[in-house]
């Protein structure tokens, strides 16, 4: 770590402290989150030294070393005489051209190989060849000589670097799922990062990328200066906006921080979050979600359809009147916003959003409408000042890790490897048959009694009523819907099967038993019987499907009302019956311990006992023990 200390409160990007902004580098990255040094920054200074002597070393280092071809000088005098030199210029056409520079070393070996081709000349031989030749010829011609043998030096080297440059590219091509474009912006993250002097070499501050815009974020640094340059950072204001689940918290901030030297410490908020300057905020509260719904009554509408119960219209009424509220608090802060730097927005769904979208000024400054990018939480004032501090403090952070690239030459293995193990995985993966997916479907829809999907599905799939279950040996004992509903008691789902889908009531299963030999309830039975009567007597052999004689509805209503009322006077009867043995008891004045058998006892026999479970005939002989048992007790009272 490094031995420079710092203040959080100094890390705040608009008010940062000289000894910060001037440490601060921009890091760029390539495609593979390697850290590359830029050229860009390196002119403006960014290597994380802000001492003077630095600044002058930079300085000197500048005039005695050439930046194209990497030459460093001892003095002036060399540097300027480099500039002169035919390397110097060749090296730059180089660059100009996208290819890195050569060595003096590597020159002077290019130009050997151009004296031993005999193509043209070397420089000295072509002196010696002029002053030979200036006696027999005049000054110009010795010039138009000279030019010559330099023009051939430069087709040739010209010639050099168009083959290097196709060479380059080739190799480009043939790597261009490798190639990098290097930016500050290839974090893979929604911050940048920048070197700093008072940090470890494997720790960086970070910035979130959403506090600049399309230009500024460009040139990070430079924007970032620009804003420590203000004099008056009470005049930049931004605005932060939360909305969800009925709740709605606002603000306008200024940039400039309140003094909070002196303030003593509050639990749940430190110092920086005491210096937010909020010069307006408010928060509303609505009931627009129900609990545990997860949520609001708009999207539960468009889901499942419009409810009607008095709670679904009083949260459809809050919600109209939530966004009334904030609409009406847009238009009192529309003086703020015309001013406003970067407005936040965190909204769950689209219909949020468009309630300051569809705010005129926010609509014409859409460049600057923002997302919070982090997680945030309920929209509270306290929240907003939290979210503000981690917007606009530097926050120290560990470099991104490089990715790991794989090599060429086993990028082809690694997809086949890949294809074949996949294919294994298909081949011993088997897919279920056809018939036990419609027989899964079928089932489910069936219990749920979701009658028109079933029959939807039906039609789609172009079954009948009639399809059988499959595998066989699982649904031997209900090889069809009909008997499956039969055994499970899906009473409403039998008449729909046998009127609606025509099913075939007389087919037998392993056993040889029809669909209402497997009804265990008498009201199983009636709905057979009651489909009967809706279908005629021409529809099947009656005979063969064990149905008994066919009954309307109202017949068995009528049938299930004298059974009620038979069962009643029974129950009747035995409570009389009880009491009088009671009386009889009590004036005989036998004693409960010498009556034979078991007293009845205050407690029912059963009391976890699950009524359910018992047949009509238990339960009937069930409730007369309570009653009789409760009289008994009255009887003792009295």
């Amino acid at each position: 770590m490094s031995d420079k200390k710092y203040k959080r409160s100094d890390l705040y990007v608009y008010d940062l402290s000289p000894a910060i902004l001037s440490s601060l580098g921009l890091i760029s990255f390539d495609d593979t989150l390697q850290e590359v040094a830029s050229f860009d920054d390196l002119n403006a200074g960014t290597t994380g030294s802000a001492s003077a002597e630095d600044a002058k070393e930079r300085s000197t280092v500048k005039f005695q070393r050439c930046t194209t071809c990497g030459t460093d000088f001892g003095d002036q005098v060399n540097n300027r005489e480099h500039y002169k030199n035919e390397l110097h210029t060749y090296n730059i056409k180089r660059h100009l051209n996208g290819l890195p520079p050569v060595t003096e070393e590597e020159f002077a070996t290019m130009l050997n190989k151009l004296k031993s081709n005999g193509e043209v000349h070397s420089e000295s031989d072509s002196e010696d060849n002029i002053s030979e030749d200036e006696t027999s010829r005049s000054d110009h011609q010795s010039e138009a000589a000279s030019n010559e043998i330099y023009d051939k030096r430069d087709d040739y080297l010209g010639s050099l670097i168009e083959e290097e440059m196709d060479k380059f590219s080739l190799e480009n091509n043939s790597n261009e799922e490798n190639k990098s474009s290097v930016s500050h912006l290839n974090t893979r993250s929604a911050q940048i990062f920048f070197n700093s002097t008072f940090l470890d070499v494997s720790e960086a501050f970070a910035l979130y990328k959403s506090l600049f815009n399309k230009q500024t974020i460009t040139k990070p640094l430079n924007t970032i200066k620009k804003w420590n340059e203000i004099d008056d950072q009470s005049m930049e204001l931004s605005a932060l906006f939360m909305i969800g689940g009925g709740h709605f918290a606002g603000a306008i901030v200024s940039h400039n921080r309140a003094n909070v030297s002196g303030n003593s410490k509050k639990s749940g908020e430190n110092f920086q979050e005491q210096a937010v300057r909020f010069l307006e905020h408010k928060t509303f509260h609505r009931y627009t979600t129900r609990r545990k719904q997860g949520g609001s009554q708009s999207a539960m509408d468009q889901a499942k359809g419009k409810a009607n119960s008095a709670g679904s219209s009083l949260r459809r009424y809050n919600e109209a009147a939530l966004k009334t509220d904030i609409q009406n608090l847009l238009k009192l802060w529309e003086p703020y916003l015309s001013k406003c730097q970067n407005i936040f927005l965190r909204a769950h769904n689209s219909a949020e959003r468009n309630i300051f979208t569809g705010n005129p000024l926010i609509g014409m400054k859409r460049e600057n409408l923002k997302s919070f990018p982090f997680t945030t939480g309920r929209p509270t004032i306290t929240e907003l000042k939290r979210c503000w501090c981690e917007l606009t403090y530097l926050k120290p952070s560990a470099k991104p890790t490089p990715l790991q690239m794989k090599k060429e030459s086993s990028v082809s293995e690694s997809i086949s490897s890949k294809e074949s193990g996949k294919a294994a995985r298909q081949s011993s993966i088997k897919k279920p048959p056809v018939e036990e997916v419609h027989t899964e479907e079928l089932l489910s829809l069936l219990k749920k009694g979701k009658a028109p999907l079933l029959m939807a599905y039906l039609r789609k799939h172009k079954l009948n009523g009639d399809f059988k279950l499959m595998p066989e040996n699982q649904y031997s004992a209900t090889p069809t819907m009909l008997h499956y509903a039969a055994q499970n008691g899906l009473k409403q789902m039998i008449t729909i099967l046998m009127t609606n889908m025509k099913c075939n009531p007389c087919i037998q299963n392993a056993v040889g038993k029809t669909a209402v030999d497997l009804a265990k309830d008498t009201q199983i039975k009636q709905s057979f019987q009651i489909s009967r009567h809706l279908l005629g007597e021409n529809y099947v052999n009656w005979n063969d499907s064990h149905i008994g004689k066919p009954l309307s509805r109202e017949e068995v209503q009528d049938m299930n009302k004298l059974e009620e009322e038979r069962r009643n006077s029974e129950i009747a009867a035995a409570v009389k019956e009880e009491l009088e043995n009671a009386k009889r008891k009590q004036k005989a004045g036998v004693k409960n311990k010498e009556v034979s058998g078991r007293p009845l006892e205050a407690k029912p026999v059963y009391p976890n006992q699950n009524l359910n479970s018992l047949s009509d005939e238990q339960r009937r002989k069930l409730m007369r023990e309570q009653r009789a048992r409760a009289a008994e007790a009255r009887m003792q009272k009295s």
